[in-house]
């Protein structure tokens, strides 16, 4: 029989690791692999205990897949640049002008640079309530300022490439600019859910919002419907009857887009998410049709349409 690694048994077909002082069992796995894996990442972590790395990793199997899918994509990512940055770090040993060096670092990515700085105050916050910390070094370092994005998409714009996109694109525009919805709740949508009026349930705020089943919004749902190859639940697909992914539905929208450019159909380009802006600021009521709670995120970040006022005299 092979000799195992160090505290490492077999016991019921499967291999467990030993812990001391406490003499835990933790199942490893039933192959050799699966040991081996398993026992990598225990060491892993062992040889971060005490530094950020061990409460990034709490952190990413306790706190991230709560959230929203999105969202868990987005702080993984970030995640990774945290852990480059403070992961051999100690968590009394960060100061604020430790991280004010970070984002000085980041400077070229104000925008990541903000989402990296409200993930580690996310994860010091729950580092106070595990008990590590007294406070969170975060909270005395300022944001970078960022200016909201003004691009207003012309109804001319909006026709012309729409027009020029093939008919998945195309219905995909017409719910997003009727509805406001995000991209991933586009995506994610099922036919049933505004045929029937129901509360859709957003990705990122939670809230629920049902959609009036207009004209206009049933001919959209026509379209979309019309637009897939294979019979499916969901509104908005690909050519296996399933939903785009993120990055799936970017990088067609990504090449018609630039077809358009280069064959003089738009002299600019514009992003699916500036059609959520465009429906905040062409409907009357637009905070409410977005879902924010507060009407100056509406006016901020979506109400991009030039204002006409009248003159004095």
């Amino acid at each position: 029989m092979k000799r195992l690694p160090t505290r490492v048994y077999l016991k019921h077909n499967a291999y467990y690791y030993v812990t001391l002082p406490d003499r835990k069992w933790i199942r490893l796995g039933k192959s050799e692999a699966q040991m081996y894996k398993s026992l990598a990442k225990i060491a892993d972590l062992e040889s971060s205990r005490g530094t950020m790395t061990e409460y990034f990793i709490r952190y990413e199997n306790e706190v991230i897949p709560t959230k929203a899918t999105t969202t868990q994509k987005d702080n993984l990512r970030e995640l990774l640049n945290l852990k480059r940055a403070f992961g051999h770090m100690n968590p009394e040993s960060i100061k604020p002008k430790h991280i004010y060096a970070y984002m000085d670092a980041r400077k070229t990515a104000k925008v990541a640079a903000n989402h990296e700085k409200s993930l580690l105050s996310h994860v010091f916050s729950y580092m106070i309530r595990w008990g590590i910390v007294e406070s969170n070094p975060c909270r005395e370092v300022k944001k970078f300022t960022e200016k909201p994005r003004t691009r207003y998409i012309e109804d001319s714009e909006y026709f012309a490439f729409r027009d020029f996109a093939p008919p998945m694109i195309q219905a995909a525009m017409e719910v997003a600019v009727i509805t406001g919805l995000r991209r991933g709740d586009l995506l994610s949508l099922k036919s049933s859910d505004l045929e029937n009026e129901r509360p859709i349930v957003t990705n990122k705020t939670g809230k629920k919002v049902i959609f009036e089943l207009t004209p206009d919004l049933m001919a959209a749902i026509k379209l979309a419907k019309a637009t897939r190859v294979m019979p499916s639940i969901y509104l908005i697909t690909n050519k296996k009857g399933l939903p785009y992914s993120l990055s799936g539905f970017s990088s067609n929208w990504g090449f018609y887009m630039k077809k358009a450019v280069e064959t003089g159909v738009l002299t600019e380009t514009f992003r699916l998410h500036d059609l959520r802006s465009k429906a905040g600021s062409d409907h009357n009521q637009g905070d409410r049709l977005l879902g924010h709670q507060d009407p100056k995120t509406t006016r901020r970040h979506y109400e991009r349409k030039p204002i006409k006022v009248q003159p004095i005299r």
